[in-house]
């Protein structure tokens, strides 16, 4: 007896939506394959002591940016992860439920193996986006310093008027 013929048609329509799901889940974000296109980010460049006082205020507002968002993204990093797991664990029950666990040597380990490939994937990209925020976190401060140090945003000091030199009263 063939497999398909052993299996019947809710459980490999069960099997195939939850797995595929499950597979989906696995693969990276579009952020994710994006961010892979990015130059890598440092805490520091050579540039950055020539900055002017404009361009350190765009690149810290682009460092807060560039932390918000890969906040985000390890958040729905964590969550997929999650899901992927329940997807997986949903796999191996319906399988179960339909008999198809039985019937098909292995399928219930490789559910459970894809979730956890699933889940992995998904803590890396939540741990690479936690790198980047402190990577992020770090040149904030530092170009912070260095707005700081050349007192960019302060009112320039008011010229010292010179006091005139007293006047001797004259002789007359």
């Amino acid at each position: 007896m063939r497999m398909r013929e052993r299996l019947t048609t809710p459980a490999c329509v069960a099997l195939s939506v939850t797995l595929s799901v499950g597979m989906a889940l696995a693969m990276p974000g579009a952020a994710h394959a994006q961010r892979r296109a990015e130059p890598p980010l440092n805490v520091s460049y050579p540039t950055d002591a020539a900055l002017t006082c404009d361009q350190l205020t765009a690149e810290i507002a682009r460092m807060e940016e560039i932390a918000g968002a890969s906040a985000q993204n390890a958040e729905a990093a964590r969550g997929q992860g999650q899901m992927a797991e329940s997807v997986a664990g949903m796999a191996v029950n319906a399988a179960y439920h339909t008999g198809a666990l039985a019937r098909v040597p292995g399928l219930g380990m490789f559910a459970n193996a894809a979730g956890a490939t699933a889940r992995r994937n998904a803590e890396a990209r939540a741990q690479a986006e936690a790198q980047r925020i402190q990577v992020a976190d770090q040149r904030r401060t530092l170009l912070s310093g260095i707005y700081q140090g050349r007192q960019c945003g302060l009112a320039p000091a008011p010229a010292q008027v010179a006091e005139p030199a007293p006047t001797e009263p004259a002789e007359g």
